[in-house]
C-alpha cells in the first residue's frame, strides 16, 4: 500500500511554490500526496487551476467566506481575536485559533484526510498538522521555510503567541526542514535533532531551453517579483541608485500586486530621484512556475531585503534562486543570509550594504559600463543554476529525510492528544 503524506498551508498552492516541490517530489517517489490549502489571493486562483491539472497529487482549497466544515468566516475571525485576548493559553486549539483565524478549517479538513505523516507548510498549519498526527498516530513534520518569531518586532503582540506556539509543536516534530542555515540555527535549541537545511531552489525544467539574451540596444531592464509589491522591500534603494545614473537607460519592472497607495508613492519617489515615471514598470502576477522563464530576458535580478527584522536578515528568498536559475545576475543587500549567497555565487551575484543606494549605483555601475562583467555574470549564474541551485539535486535532501521518517517503526503520537 502507498504510504500516503498530506501537506497543508493556510494559503493556495499558487501562493506556495515551496509546498508544490515538495509535493511534486513527493508524488514522483511513488507517495500518495494530497494538499489542503485555504484561499488567499484572487489572481491565484486560475494558477491553482492550470498548476494542479498536471499534477499527479490531488488538492483541496478551502475557502474562509464559505462554511463548508461549519465555520463561517465571521465565526473564525471572532475565535481568532477571542483566543488572542484569552493569552492562547489554555490548550492547543485556542493556540492555533490566536495563530491564524484559518486555522478552525484546516482542522476539519485535515480531520477528513488519514495519512502517514502530514507536514505542515508555515507555523499557521503547525497545530492542525499536529493535531492529526496524534490523532491517527502518523508522523508530523514542519517546513520552516522562515524564522516566524523572527519576522516580528519585540512590541508586536503576536510575538507572544508565535513563541508559543513554536515552542509547543516545533520539538514535537518528527522533522524539521529549513529554507536556509540560519533558520536551521535559531530552531535547533527546540530539537533534539536539529533541523534539516532545504534550499528554496527550483526545477531545471522550469528554466529556458538555452540561456536568454536581452535585446542590444534597449534599455538595462532590472527585475524585482513578488506576491505584493509594497515598501520596506529596498524597492526605495532601486529607484534612488537609478536616480545616481542618469548616463545610463534603465527601467524597473516589478511583478505582483501592488499594495494600496503604493504604486503611486513609489512613482513619485522615483520622479523626485529624478528618473522619469514611466521606468518603473508594474507587471501582472504570475504563476510560480512560470517565474524563471520570466525573469530570463532582464539584465539583472533585484533581492533587496533590509535585514530589519531578524528573519529577513537570515532568510533565502525565492529570488535568488529563481535569477540563478534564469541565467540571470544578481544585485543582492548583504543580509547575513544573501551575503553567504552570493559568497557561494561568486561572479554570478555581489552584494551591497541595504539602504545605501549609492553603493547600489556603484555595483550597477560596474556592469552598466562594462558589458563583458555583464555577458560572464549571466555564463556564471547560468552554469550554477545547471550544475549546483536547482531542485532536481536539493530535492534528495529533502526526500531523504521523508524516507527517514516513514521508514522508521510507527509509533502513536498520544503526547500531542488533546
Amino acid at each position: 500500500m502507498m504510504r500516503r503524506v498530506t501537506l497543508l498551508t493556510t494559503g493556495q498552492p499558487s501562493t506556495n511554490p515551496r509546498l508544490v516541490k515538495e509535493a511534486d517530489a513527493l508524488a514522483s517517489a511513488g507517495f500518495d500526496v494530497s494538499v489542503i490549502g485555504i484561499r488567499r489571493a484572487g489572481w491565484a486562483d486560475a494558477s491553482d487551476t492550470g498548476l494542479l491539472a498536471a499534477r499527479a497529487w490531488r488538492a483541496r482549497v478551502l475557502d474562509p467566506g464559505r462554511s463548508r466544515f461549519g465555520i463561517s468566516r465571521v465565526a473564525s475571525a471572532l475565535r481568532h481575536r477571542l483566543a488572542r485576548m484569552a493569552g492562547a493559553r489554555s490548550n492547543d486549539a485556542w493556540l492555533a485559533a490566536a495563530l491564524s483565524p484559518v486555522a478552525p478549517l484546516l482542522f476539519g479538513a485535515a480531520r477528513h484526510t488519514r495519512a502517514d505523516l502530514y507536514i505542515a507548510h508555515n507555523l499557521g498549519a503547525l497545530p492542525a498538522a499536529a493535531a492529526s498526527a496524534a490523532a491517527t498516530g502518523a508522523k508530523l513534520g514542519f517546513d520552516a521555510e522562515d524564522f516566524h518569531s523572527g519576522q516580528l518586532s519585540g512590541d508586536s503582540p503576536e510575538l507572544e503567541i508565535t513563541r508559543l506556539a513554536e515552542a509547543r509543536f516545533i520539538p514535537a516534530c518528527d522533522y524539521v526542514t529549513a529554507a536556509s542555515h540560519g533558520i536551521a540555527d535559531r530552531y535547533a535549541p527546540l530539537r533534539t535533532e536539529p533541523p534539516a537545511v532545504v534550499l528554496n531552489v527550483f526545477p531545471r525544467a522550469e528554466r529556458p531551453q538555452a540561456p536568454a539574451l536581452p535585446s542590444a540596444g534597449g534599455p538595462f531592464r532590472l527585475y524585482w517579483f513578488s506576491q505584493t509589491i509594497g515598501p520596506d522591500r529596498g524597492l526605495e534603494d532601486a529607484v534612488a541608485a537609478m536616480g545616481l545614473l542618469p548616463e545610463f537607460h534603465i527601467e524597473l519592472h516589478l511583478r505582483g500586486e501592488w499594495q494600496p497607495g503604493y504604486e503611486s508613492s513609489l512613482r513619485e519617489r522615483a520622479v523626485r530621484s529624478g528618473v522619469p515615471a514611466d521606468r518603473v514598470v508594474g507587471l501582472p502576477p504570475a504563476p510560480a512556475p512560470e517565474m524563471v522563464r520570466l525573469s530570463a530576458p532582464f539584465h539583472a535580478g533585484l533581492a533587496l531585503e533590509d535585514g530589519r527584522t531578524v528573519n529577513r536578515d537570515i532568510a533565502l528568498t525565492n529570488k535568488l534562486f529563481t535569477y540563478l536559475l534564469a541565467g540571470v545576475p544578481v544585485a543582492a543587500s548583504a543580509t547575513t543570509a544573501q551575503q553567504w549567497f552570493c559568497d557561494q555565487a561568486g561572479a554570478a551575484a555581489r552584494a551591497y550594504a541595504p539602504g545605501q543606494p549609492a553603493a547600489l549605483a556603484s555595483l550597477l555601475r560596474s556592469w552598466l559600463a562594462a558589458p563583458d562583467t555583464l555577458v560572464a555574470a549571466r555564463r556564471a549564474a547560468w552554469a550554477l543554476g545547471e550544475r549546483r541551485f536547482n531542485w532536481d539535486l536539493e530535492q534528495r535532501a529533502f526526500l531523504a529525510v521523508i524516507n527517514r521518517v516513514l521508514g522508521a517503526p510507527g509509533t502513536r503520537r498520544t503526547e500531542l492528544a488533546s
